[in-house]
């Protein structure tokens, strides 16, 4: 699945880069884009309309990534590179603290503060239920025989 995204998101590339400033592209060294060129889906065409702005452009989130890393790595200046990456760096530093219980604690939230209507609340309790043993339940069948019937006899 990751492999047929990529190899659809490099032809995307690729197509970009055909409409690209030749002078921008000279600076991507060729053995990424030979590299582009060899994942790239042989029967994937990019349908992309280029009158208007990059941002126009219906792009594949790994079309994007790619893009984003030629864009840092080679194009941008030491002090865009040197932004972008302290941005990076403090997004994985999220990522890496985020903790798996922060998951439902917005929904909690939201829970918490929703004004219920026309709604009872029931408490409830889990039960713990135990089967008894097959020799268990048959004692328990016959006491409960006799004990029903010296109390009807009564």
């Amino acid at each position: 699945m990751k492999e047929t995204e990529y190899s659809e998101a490099a032809v995307e590339v690729l197509d970009i880069l055909n409409y690209t400033n030749q002078e921008d592209v000279k600076k991507i060294p060729e053995s990424f884009i030979k590299f582009l060129v060899e994942i790239a889906n042989k029967s994937y065409k990019a349908k992309f309309s280029y009158n208007g702005s990059i941002s126009g452009l219906n792009l594949r989130k790994q079309t994007k990534e790619i893009l984003g890393f030629i864009y840092i790595t080679w194009w941008c200046s030491e002090k865009e590179r040197s932004r972008y990456r302290n941005i990076i760096y403090a997004n994985s530093r999220k990522i890496e603290n985020y903790e798996i219980g922060d998951i439902f604690k917005n929904r909690k939230e939201i829970k918490a503060n929703t004004v219920v209507e026309n709604e009872e609340r029931k408490e409830t309790s889990i039960i713990k239920y135990k089967e008894e043993n097959m020799w268990k339940r048959f004692f328990n069948n016959i006491v409960n025989f006799f004990k029903n019937r010296t109390e009807g006899g009564k």
